[in-house]
């Protein structure tokens, strides 16, 4: 059987998507490795002089993402700290998205509980579609589902039938 990563839920073998949630499970079988046992690792010597980097210090300040939701004119903002899961709000799945579309007539417009992430790697940003029934388009070009799309200030973001525009400070 395989479980659902996100509902828990159970399905038999080569089942693609969860019928409870929607999310994609095959992914979840490709991501397993094998730990390493402590000491298979001798490539790494303790007296190599290595140079370590943190995200804080390759960056000078925390960028914004500002997303200002056409329909509604409700502009929201995030700093890029982690990724934003865009969707609407459910209780009784336990979907509680960053950005909850729902009071903006998400539901009306075909937004996903689970729509949309937006990520970021260093200083590139990324947005993938997470199986959303509706999709997402960037641009008027339709994502391939969990697959991240680059995400750049001024491009727009249809998930169904609601449009975002994407500002970065």
């Amino acid at each position: 059987m395989i479980k659902c990563p996100s509902c828990q839920k159970k399905h038999p073998p080569n089942t693609l998507f969860c019928d409870e949630c929607g999310t994609y499970l095959a992914a979840e079988a490709d991501k397993r490795t094998d730990p390493l046992a402590t000491g298979q690792v001798d490539w790494l010597e303790e007296d190599q002089n290595l140079v370590v980097t943190s995200v804080e210090s390759r960056t000078d300040r925390t960028m914004t993402l500002k997303l200002l939701i056409r329909d509604s004119g409700r502009l929201v903002e995030f700093p890029l700290v982690k990724e934003i899961n865009i969707g609407r709000l459910d209780a009784a799945s336990a979907t509680f998205p960053d950005l909850d579309l729902t009071v903006d007539g998400g539901l009306e417009k075909g937004v996903s509980r689970r729509h949309a992430r937006i990520t970021q790697e260093g200083t590139d940003l990324f947005i993938e579609d997470l199986g959303s029934v509706n999709g997402t388009l960037v641009n008027g070009k339709r994502l391939t589902p969990y697959l991240p799309h680059p995400l750049q200030s001024g491009d727009e973001i249809r998930l169904g039938e609601m449009v975002l525009r994407v500002s970065i400070v």
